[in-house]
This record gives C-alpha cells, sequence and structure tokens, in this order.
C-alpha cells in the first residue's frame, strides 16, 4: 500500500474561483477514497508545519491567477528559505522550509495550481475554471497511481 498524501486545499469557496482549491478536495473525495486526508485551510498558518511533519507527501492545491497552459500546473514544490515567515499568509515553500528547520521532516511535496478567473464574493466557480478544475481531477487520477 502506498504512502498517504497528505492533500491541503487553499481557497475561500464564498470568494469565486478563489474556492479551486476546496473545489479540488470535495471533487477528489467524491471520485473515491482519497489517497490521504483532506485539509481545508483559507490560507497556510506557521502551524501548518508540524502537520506536514507525519506525512511523508504532500500536495498544496490552490487558485491561481495567472495563465496556465490547459487551466492547471502540477510543479514540484521546495523549502523556501527566502519566504517571509512572519506575515499573515504563508506560502507551501515556506511551510516546507519550516517544517525541515524545526522540525528535520522533509517530505515530498508539490503544488498543484488551478487557474481561475473571477475573484467576486459569493459568485461560485466560473464556467472555465469548472473546465480547469475537472482537467486538474482528471490529471489527479492518473498522477497519484505513478506515487
Amino acid at each position: 500500500m502506498p504512502e498517504p498524501l497528505l492533500i491541503i486545499g487553499i481557497g475561500n469557496d464564498s470568494r469565486g474561483d478563489d474556492g479551486l482549491g476546496w473545489a479540488f478536495l470535495d471533487a477528489i473525495a467524491r471520485a473515491g477514497p482519497p489517497p490521504g486526508p483532506l485539509e481545508y485551510r483559507f490560507q497556510l498558518l506557521v502551524e501548518d508545519a508540524e502537520l506536514l511533519t507525519r506525512f511523508p507527501r504532500v500536495l498544496f492545491a490552490d487558485a491561481c491567477e495567472m495563465p496556465l497552459s490547459g487551466g492547471f500546473a502540477l510543479e514540484p514544490c521546495h523549502p523556501d528559505p527566502a519566504a517571509e515567515i512572519y506575515t499573515h499568509q504563508q506560502t507551501p515553500g515556506a511551510i516546507l522550509c519550516l517544517c525541515r528547520e524545526l522540525y528535520g521532516h522533509r517530505p515530498e511535496a508539490w503544488h498543484l495550481l488551478i487557474q481561475g478567473y473571477e475573484w467576486a464574493f459569493d459568485s461560485g466557480l466560473s464556467g472555465q475554471a469548472k473546465v480547469n478544475l475537472a482537467n486538474a481531477v482528471d490529471f489527479f487520477g492518473v498522477w497519484r497511481k505513478s506515487l
């Protein structure tokens, strides 16, 4: 049996396409048993570094405003020692760096970015964001088998 994969969905489902990270978690949960725990976050916090110590692998899923080929991108995620850890919002790289520095643990990590278009309050996902989400979920189904 493969090692569990922690999946953290970042976003806010009341801010239009900013909810793509959460929608991704909902979609993979509906598709069958997920490969590990699903965690919903409005934003990453310093405390999330300790959570990562319990897993050999982590996937961060989040909305992205920049254009992405195919509407989504999966990138390796590395500890970022230059990230500002004293800010209100943390990046996946900053959390990985804290996990390594504070706990001596470095999980294998990826960042799944899903392109969004609309960010207004209470608007739900835009039509194209839904297409991008479906494509990302399909890709994830194949990708996770390679782990």
